[in-house]
C-alpha cells in the first residue's frame, strides 16, 4: 500500500512538473520577451541592492526589521504600519541580516512589479506598448535605485497589482476581482499608509467607467461592487487602528502619524516624537503652488515642482516621454488619462505639499511609465514611416545605452553607486571574518545607525564608550582573558554625521583613540568607496576614495563587560531585536478589557494573514507571465 501511494505521489510530481515545463516551452514570442525583460529587471536589482549605497532612513528601518517577528508589534511609532518589517525579518531568517536580506522585499516585489507593469499597460492599451512599459520599468534608473530597505517599492507593487485586478473586474463584472482588489491595496496599505490615497483614485476611475458604460456615475450595480472593495480593503486597516485605539486607552498617546493627523495625545506623546523633525508637520497646500514651504526649506520653488524633479532627475526618459504620452493619452486614451489625473489629484497633490523624499514618488514613475511606452512606440511608427529599415530594436538598444550610463552617474534625487560596493555593505560582508567572542569598537565619527547595521551580531560599542570599558574590566576582579579587539577607523574624520566639523573637542578625542589603535595594532583591512564622486563606471573611474581602516589586536578583557554592552543597543526609540532587557519598549500596550483583548488578538490575526496573501500575491504575479 505505502509503495502504491508513493508511486502515485511520484507520478503527480512528475505530472506538475511536466505540465510547468510544456507551459514553459509553449510560451508564444511575447511572453518570451516579458520573461527577457523580467530576468534583465532582476539581474539589475539584485546588483543594486549589493552594491548601492546605505541612507540613514535604509538604516532606520534595517535594524527595526530585525526579530520583527518576536515583537508582536502591530505597526512601528513613525510608519502606522508592519508588513515590510515581518516580510524582511522573514527575509532575514532565509538570507542573513545583511545587505541583501534587508533588500530582499524590494528585488522581489520590484522585479515582479514588471510583469503586472506589463498586463496593466496591456489593459489600457495592447501587447506591445504593454512590452515596452515593462522594458521601461525593468531598466528604469529610479526604479533600480530604490532597490533599498524601503517600503515603497514593495506597496506600489500591491498598488499596481490592485489597480490591474480592479480594472479588470470592472471590464468583466465579477466581484471576485474586486475582492482580490480590495485584499491588494489593503496589504498596500498595512505596507506603507499613504496608499490609501489611491482608494479614490479608484473610486474616482470607476465612476468614470460606470458613466461610460452605463450612462450614469453612480448606480445600484456600481454601489455594490465599490462597498465590496471598500470593506475588504479596510479590513487591513484595523491593525493599525487597533493599536492607536489600545495605545491611547493604556497610556494616553497614539503613534507619530496618528499624532499629526489628529492631534490626540499630543501633550503625552512629546515626550517621545518632539525631536523627530516630522513631529506636528502638516500638508503645505499653499507651498505646493506658491512656494516658501517649510518642507522645502522655504525656498521659492513651488513644491509641486521639486516633486517632479524626483522624477525627471532619477529618470528623465520615462519623465519626458511620459509628459508626451498622457497629452497623446487625452486625445486617444482618455480611460488610461482619467486614471493618470486621478492619481495627480488624489495622491500626487497630497504628497507634494506634504513631504518630498525621492523615494515616496515611485508612485509618479509607475504612472508615467505606460504613457512613456504609448510615446516610444509612436515614435517607432513614425520613425518607421520614414525608414523603411528602421526596427524597434534600434531604439530599445539606445534606450539600454543611455540606462547603463545614467545609472553610473549620482544622479540629484537617488542614491549611489550601481556598479560598486558601499562601504558599508562591505563591512558587512567583511564580518564573517570578525569572530563573534571578539570585541568590535567603531569609530564614533561613524553614524551611529551604520555602526548598529554594520557590526550587529557581534558585541559592539562606539569608540566615545571605550574608556568607561577599559576602566570598568581593569576595577574587575574578575579574571581576565585575551580578547580580539577590531577597530574601525573613520579615515575621512566624519561618516554620516555631517556635524563633526562643528565639534573640534569631539575630533580630537576619537583622534587620540585611533591613534592608540594604530600604534598597537595590525592593519586588517581597508574599505574604499565611490560615495560622493559625481559618476563611477568599471575600469575607467579613479580609485575608489579611502573610507574606513579595520585594525586588530589583542586585550586582556573581563569578559563580563560584554552584558553591559547591550544597554547601548537602542535605536530610535526601540531596543534592537525589541529586546526588553535592553529597555522597555515604550509603545507596548496592556489591554484592560475583554474587548480590548478580543480586538488585539484580531488585529494579530489579520497581520498573519496579511503576511500568508503578500506570499501569495508574489506567486500569482509570478505565475502570470505562462498565461495564455
Amino acid at each position: 500500500m505505502d509503495e502504491n501511494r508513493d508511486e502515485d505521489e511520484k507520478r503527480k510530481g512528475n505530472n506538475l512538473t511536466d505540465k510547468v515545463i510544456d507551459k514553459v516551452f509553449s510560451l508564444d514570442k511575447k511572453r518570451i520577451y516579458l520573461a527577457i525583460i523580467v530576468i534583465l529587471g532582476l539581474i539589475l536589482r539584485i546588483i543594486a541592492a549589493r552594491n548601492i549605497t546605505v541612507s540613514a532612513d535604509d538604516m532606520h528601518f534595517t535594524i527595526h526589521a530585525i526579530d520583527f517577528l518576536k515583537s508582536g508589534k502591530l505597526v512601528t511609532y513613525d510608519q502606522s504600519s508592519s508588513l515590510w518589517f515581518y516580510v524582511t525579518d522573514i527575509f532575514y531568517r532565509i538570507f542573513g541580516i545583511n545587505q541583501i536580506g534587508s533588500r530582499m522585499a524590494a528585488i522581489l516585489f520590484g522585479t515582479l512589479s514588471i510583469i503586472i507593469m506589463f498586463y496593466l499597460t496591456r489593459e489600457f492599451f495592447d501587447e506591445k506598448i504593454g512590452l515596452i512599459a515593462a522594458l521601461l520599468l525593468a531598466i528604469s534608473p529610479f526604479h533600480i535605485k530604490n532597490t533599498i530597505a524601503e517600503m515603497d517599492v514593495m506597496a506600489m507593487f500591491f498598488v499596481l497589482f490592485a489597480m490591474l485586478v480592479f480594472v479588470k473586474g470592472l471590464k468583466m463584472e465579477k466581484n471576485k476581482y474586486l475582492v482580490f482588489a480590495g485584499i491588494l491595496i489593503g496589504l498596500g496599505i498595512l505596507t506603507k499608509v499613504y496608499i490609501i490615497l489611491f482608494i479614490p483614485v479608484a473610486l474616482a476611475f470607476a465612476l468614470y467607467d460606470n458613466k461610460k458604460k452605463c450612462g450614469n456615475y453612480f448606480d445600484k450595480r456600481i454601489k455594490r461592487k465599490l462597498l465590496l472593495f471598500l470593506v475588504i480593503a479596510f479590513i487591513f486597516a484595523i491593525p493599525s487602528l487597533t493599536h492607536n485605539y489600545l495605545l491611547y486607552k493604556d497610556k494616553g498617546f497614539t503613534d507619530l502619524i496618528y499624532t499629526n493627523a489628529l492631534g490626540i495625545g499630543k501633550e503625552t506623546s512629546t515626550q517621545y516624537y518632539s525631536w523627530d523633525t516630522g513631529f506636528g508637520d502638516k500638508a503645505d497646500f499653499r507651498g505646493f503652488f506658491l512656494g516658501n514651504s517649510k518642507h522645502n526649506g522655504y525656498a521659492k520653488t513651488p513644491t509641486s515642482i521639486v516633486a517632479l524633479g524626483n522624477v525627471y532627475f532619477a529618470d528623465p526618459i520615462v519623465f519626458i516621454l511620459g509628459g508626451i504620452g498622457l497629452i497623446i493619452c487625452f486625445f486617444r486614451n482618455k480611460k488610461y488619462f482619467i486614471y493618470s489625473v486621478s492619481v495627480l489629484i488624489f495622491v500626487f497633490f497630497y504628497m507634494a505639499s506634504r513631504i518630498l523624499m525621492s523615494k515616496h514618488y515611485i508612485f509618479l514613475l509607475l504612472t508615467l511609465v505606460p504613457a512613456a511606452a504609448l510615446a516610444f512606440s509612436i515614435l517607432d511608427d513614425k520613425i518607421k514611416g520614414i525608414i523603411k529599415k528602421f526596427r524597434l530594436r534600434y531604439l530599445i538598444i539606445a534606450l539600454m545605452i543611455f540606462t547603463f550610463i545614467f545609472i553610473g552617474l549620482a544622479a540629484r534625487t537617488t542614491l549611489s553607486h550601481f556598479y560598486t560596493q558601499s562601504e558599508i555593505g562591505q563591512v558587512i560582508g567583511y564580518k564573517d571574518h570578525i569572530p563573534e567572542q571578539s570585541l568590535v569598537v567603531a569609530d564614533s565619527r561613524i553614524y551611529r545607525g551604520a555602526i548598529h547595521w554594520m557590526f550587529y551580531g557581534r558585541n559592539y560599542i562606539e569608540s566615545s564608550y571605550l574608556p568607561q570599558i577599559l576602566d570598568a574590566s581593569q576595577k574587575s576582579s574578575s579574571q581576565k582573558v585575551l580578547v580580539d579587539v577590531y577597530f574601525l577607523e573613520c579615515v575621512l574624520d566624519d561618516c554620516g554625521w555631517g556635524t563633526v566639523k562643528d565639534q573640534p573637542d569631539f575630533n580630537k578625542s576619537s583622534e587620540q583613540i585611533v591613534d592608540f589603535f594604530k600604534n598597537g595594532s595590525q592593519k586588517e583591512k581597508e574599505f574604499y568607496s565611490a560615495f560622493g564622486q559625481k559618476r563611477y563606471f568599471p575600469l575607467v573611474s579613479d580609485k575608489e576614495t579611502h573610507f574606513f581602516t579595520l585594525y586588530r589586536t589583542r586585550m586582556n578583557l573581563d569578559p563580563g563587560i560584554f552584558a553591559a554592552l547591550k544597554q547601548t543597543k537602542v535605536w530610535f526609540l526601540y531596543p534592537i531585536g525589541y529586546d526588553e532587557s535592553i529597555a522597555p519598549i515604550f509603545d507596548k500596550y496592556e489591554t484592560h478589557t475583554s474587548f480590548g483583548y478580543l480586538l488585539d488578538k484580531f488585529a494579530h490575526l489579520i497581520i498573519y494573514i496579511a503576511i500568508i496573501f503578500a506570499f501569495l500575491a508574489m506567486l500569482i504575479a509570478l505565475y502570470l507571465i505562462l498565461q495564455e
